[in-house]
């Protein structure tokens, strides 16, 4: 039912939906990269101690950052072509952002728009351009950013509740898990790109904030994954999806590709993160997340070849099991 480009435009348009937010935060908690001449808007205000304790855990260099934003452009563009490629004429896709119409189509489409601009901008003024805005031009976009970058994320997921036909789709858990997936993928995002920053700048301490809240957001995915497969096991209509995941034909991607490689081995790497050589640490995580967010996709829309709506021999097998109860 799923095409590869489809399932792709959900992947790099989820990945790079994630990084926007995480890029997002992080540039909020460095404002004073762009230097004394942005302008003082912010210099004669006294901010509360938790929000400067905050700014100073999340500091990371320049570097980082620039090298961060441009590889977000890179997926939200990845996912616009994939998403333009499967609808077959570009023009679909262009009379979403012009369609008077509000409908949650057009509200996806108008984040994963502004997403994309946002990383542009921040691509653009990390390289030097920057210096010459004002403080809170800078602020307000990267406030932006952290609101397109949730849209996206989310509207990835709710994709695919507005299939009706699909009934293993229409479950609030399934935007929850695109989401969740998407935010743990940013974080992915920003730890293979330290693995390639040399800076004098000491930023550990953001590291490990950074490994500590993607805990807390594979914790929540494992949560969520596990009452989505709860879920379809309970119910009559998707039951063969759910059994497939567990022990049938997407039993090896469900749980060696999504569940170990891309939540369990980066659980355990991010707990020692900072101790040995982290630049191989930050591209294992980068690699296994990035790996289990891919699965993750895979999994869910391959449930739609084994949903009672879009196979005919499941539903003949349930007809003549009722009749013979």
């Amino acid at each position: 039912m799923f095409s590869e480009l489809a399932v792709a435009y959900l992947f790099f348009g989820g990945a790079g939906a994630g990084s926007c937010v995480v890029l997002g935060i992080l540039e909020c908690a460095n404002i004073g990269r762009y230097g004394a001449s942005t302008g003082s808007w912010l210099a004669g205000k006294r901010r509360p101690r938790p929000v400067l304790r905050l700014r100073k855990r999340l500091r990371v260099p320049h570097e980082l950052l620039s090298r961060g934003w441009t590889l977000c452009l890179v997926l939200l563009v990845t996912g616009s072509l994939c998403l333009v490629a499967d609808a077959g004429r570009p023009e679909r896709v262009i009379s979403l952002w012009l369609s008077p119409r509000f409908t949650v189509m057009t509200v996806g489409a108008w984040a994963l728009l502004a997403s994309s601009v946002l990383a542009a901008f921040f691509s653009f003024v990390s390289n030097g351009a920057g210096a010459r805005l004002p403080l809170f031009v800078v602020l307000a976009a990267a406030i932006a950013a952290v609101i397109a970058g949730v849209a996206t994320a989310i509207y990835t997921g709710v994709l695919l509740t507005l299939l009706p036909s699909v009934i293993a789709f229409g479950t609030w858990l399934v935007p929850a898990l695109f989401c969740l997936s998407s935010l743990s993928c940013g974080v992915a995002v920003a730890f293979g790109t330290a693995s390639f920053v040399d800076s004098r700048v000491p930023f550990n301490a953001a590291l490990r904030c950074l490994s500590r809240v993607d805990r807390a957001i594979i914790v929540a995915e494992m949560v969520a994954l596990a009452l989505f497969v709860a879920s379809l096991l309970t119910d009559a209509r998707t039951e063969a999806g759910g059994r497939a995941l567990l022990a049938g034909d997407e039993a090896i991607m469900f749980w060696v590709v999504l569940v170990l490689a891309g939540l369990v081995a980066p659980f355990i790497l991010e707990i020692r993160y900072l101790s040995g050589d982290r630049r191989t640490k930050g591209l294992w995580i980068a690699f296994c997340v990035l790996l289990g967010g891919a699965a993750l996709r895979v999994c869910v829309t391959g449930l739609a070849a084994f949903d009672i709506s879009q196979s005919p021999e499941l539903a003949m097998q349930m007809a003549f099991a009722a009749a013979g109860g």
